[in-house]
């Protein structure tokens, strides 16, 4: 139960912040909402980030 509590207060601490960095990136923001999902959830949002081209960014065309 506690470990439940814990993510769920992740993922609200955390969602907006991703919210704006997709938007901005010019990504989906789905991944923002990937972070409800314990554990495996941040690593698929990061890996989505780091990895993925940015429309939005000069050299990610």
């Amino acid at each position: 139960m506690p470990l439940i509590v814990a993510s769920l207060i992740f993922a609200l601490v955390v969602i907006y912040p991703l919210w704006r960095i997709c938007d901005r990136a010019g990504l989906p923001k789905w991944p923002a909402f990937s972070v409800f999902i314990p554990i495996i959830g941040p690593p698929i949002v990061a890996y989505l980030l780091a990895f993925s081209r940015w429309p939005n960014h000069p050299f990610g065309r």
